[in-house]
């Protein structure tokens, strides 16, 4: 029997990425996986960055997954999708925010548009809480509940230096002040959540790479000169992060509750190795210290 035999979670953004290797692993402990994003694609012809692939390799393994469309920049959207989660499925036992928006586009603070900097919060911290309260009256009415949000390095250790200049060129050029200050919103939200949760059976963490996943979209962002691969030089496996997460659907609420973590830091802390998407030996490159740059 899988470590989540029985539950119904929820992984959004999971057509490509981290969202899709966590559906993936998380479904091979047992769990019936929703997962969410813009591309759902063909179930019928399942195609790559898809949902609908996702899905498949999913249920070529045996495992039970569902596709739904959900467009994280709209509240209307995220309403939906919950609604029908909750109208197929009765409950969410575990709810996996990894989608992510406000990528860097080389706009510093005073070029970005309103929209641009506001789009960021709207996903990555309007967008989680949005999915968080409408899961959060069946989780408390079962007095269980586990919800994982995906952050980034870049909300503080990777973020500008805390100390002050000198700064890296990527923070001076690249135009990051959105994305990283609503990440270290999200984490401080997950925060303040998990206090307010405490004592419910609900745990509430954050979990980031320690370092870079290269990612389909951060292959798109070293293709277009928006990210040096020379700045990628420890990258680790999705499934390190996939692990980490599935790792923090099976704590004690009690205990482990509040954390802002890290990946590969936080599996060496509690003794875990890291499996495959199918639940199988992996060889993972796991990274635990976090590369540091010269300005």
């Amino acid at each position: 029997m899988g470590e989540l035999e029985g539950r119904i979670a929820i992984v959004t953004g999971a057509s490509q990425g981290i969202g899709a290797a966590t559906a993936e692993r998380i479904a091979s402990e047992g769990a019936t996986v929703i997962v969410g994003a813009r591309k759902v694609g063909d179930e019928a012809d399942p195609q790559p960055l898809t949902l609908a692939w996702t899905v498949a390799q999913i249920r070529g393994r045996g495992g039970q997954a569902h596709a739904l469309p959900l467009d994280a920049t709209k509240p209307e959207s995220r309403a939906a999708f919950m609604d029908e989660v909750l109208s197929r499925f009765g409950k969410v036992d575990v709810l996996i925010n990894n989608v992510a928006g406000g990528a860097m586009k080389g706009e510093r603070v005073w070029e970005m548009s309103d929209a641009t900097f506001r789009q960021a919060f709207e996903i990555n911290v309007f967008g989680t809480r949005d999915m968080i309260v409408r899961a959060l009256p069946g989780m408390m009415a079962q007095n269980w509940g586990r919800i994982v949000n995906v952050s980034s390095t870049i909300a503080d250790r990777a973020a500008p230096s805390a100390d002050g200049p000198p700064y890296l060129e990527f923070h001076k050029t690249q135009g990051c002040s959105a994305y990283t200050s609503s990440k270290s919103a999200l984490n401080l939200f997950t925060r303040a959540l998990a206090a307010e949760l405490h004592g419910t059976g609900i745990s509430a963490n954050t979990v980031a790479p320690v370092n870079s996943v290269i990612t389909e979209n951060v292959q798109k962002m070293i293709d277009k000169g928006i990210l040096s691969r020379d700045r990628l030089t420890a990258p680790e496996d999705p499934e390190v992060m996939a692990e980490a997460i599935l790792a923090l659907c099976l704590v004690d609420p009690t205990v482990t509750t509040g954390l802002t973590t890290y990946s590969g830091q936080y599996l060496q802390a509690i003794g875990r190795e890291v499996r495959g998407r199918d639940g199988g030996p992996f060889d993972a490159k796991i990274t635990v210290e976090s590369v540091k740059y010269e300005a």
